[in-house]
C-alpha cells in the first residue's frame, strides 16, 4: 500500500516555502503592498493558463489599477486576458470596488453565513444579485460552486484559511479543517493515476471524491499539501505515475509514484 502520508509531509517540508511562490500566483499578495485580500483574490481569479501569461497579465493589471479597492482607477488599461475582454477586465475592477464599497472585505460577505461552504453559496449569489448585466467573460472568473470544482475559488480559500509559509490564514472565521482540495489540472491528473477518480474533469463530483480522499488523510486540513504536490507538476514534471522522467526524479527513492 502506498504510504501517502509520509511522502506528501516529505515534500510539503521541501517544496511549501516561499522560494517556490514565484512559480504560482501567490507571488502578488506576497509581494506587493496593499489590500491582501484583493490582491489575492484578484490573483487567484485569473489564475487559468500558463504562468508566465498569468503573472504578465497581473502586473499589467495591478501596475494600472493599484491595489487598493477602493480606490481603482476608472480609466480603461485596455487590458484582457484569454476569455476576458476589455470590457470584462473593467467590469471585475469596477465589481471590486463595490465589493469593499458596500461590504468592507470578501471576508464579511462569507461571514453572514455560519459555514464555509454556505459562505461560498452566498458570495456567489451575492455576486450575481450585483452583476446582473455582466458579460459572459466576468462570470468564468467565479463559476458556480454547486456545479464545478471551483479550482481558483477555492484557491483562494486555502490562501486566506490556512496559515503557514506560503498561506496568508489572513481570515479567522473558519477552520482549515472546512476547506477542500483545490483539483487543478496537476491534482486531478495526481487523482487520476492513482485510482482516486475516473476522470480528469474539474467537476463538483471530483472535487468532493478527490477533497475525501486528502480528508481522510488530513482531517484538520485537507488542503495542506495543494502547494507542494502541484509543485512536484510544476517545478519537478512530476506526471504522478512511473514514467520515462523517473530515472533522473531527485524524488525517485522513496517516491510512491514510481
Amino acid at each position: 500500500m502506498k504510504d501517502f502520508p509520509y511522502f506528501f509531509e516529505e515534500i510539503y517540508s521541501i517544496y511549501n516555502k516561499k522560494e517556490y511562490i514565484h512559480t504560482d500566483p501567490i507571488y502578488y499578495p506576497h509581494t506587493l503592498e496593499g489590500n491582501k485580500e484583493f490582491i489575492a483574490f484578484t490573483s487567484a481569479c485569473f489564475a487559468y493558463g500558463n504562468v508566465k501569461a498569468i503573472k504578465s497579465f497581473l502586473t499589467s493589471f495591478f501596475n494600472h489599477y493599484g491595489s487598493d479597492p477602493l480606490r481603482v482607477k476608472k480609466e480603461s488599461a485596455g487590458l484582457y486576458y484569454r476569455f476576458q475582454k476589455k470590457a470584462d477586465v473593467e467590469y471585475y475592477a469596477d465589481f471590486m470596488n463595490r465589493i469593499y464599497s458596500e461590504h468592507g472585505s470578501i471576508e464579511n460577505i462569507f461571514n453572514q453565513r455560519d459555514t464555509l461552504e454556505e459562505g461560498i453559496d452566498f458570495f456567489y449569489e451575492t455576486m450575481h444579485g450585483m452583476c446582473s448585466d455582466a458579460g459572459n467573460g466576468f462570470f468564468f472568473l467565479i463559476p458556480n460552486p454547486k456545479t464545478s470544482g471551483a479550482k481558483r475559488l477555492r484557491m483562494f480559500l486555502r490562501w486566506m484559511i490556512r496559515k503557514d509559509d506560503v498561506d496568508f490564514g489572513l481570515w479567522d472565521s473558519f477552520d482549515p479543517s472546512q476547506l477542500m482540495m483545490p483539483i487543478d489540472t496537476h491534482i486531478l491528473r495526481f487523482a487520476k493515476n492513482n485510482n482516486i477518480i475516473k476522470n480528469e474533469t474539474a467537476s463538483r463530483a471530483n472535487l468532493t471524491i478527490v477533497s475525501n480522499f486528502f480528508r481522510a488523510l488530513n482531517a484538520a486540513d485537507p488542503a495542506k499539501y495543494d502547494f507542494a504536490l502541484t509543485r512536484l507538476g510544476i517545478v519537478n514534471s512530476c506526471k504522478y505515475r512511473d514514467c520515462d522522467y523517473c530515472v533522473k526524479c531527485i524524488h525517485k527513492k522513496g517516491c510512491i509514484f514510481a
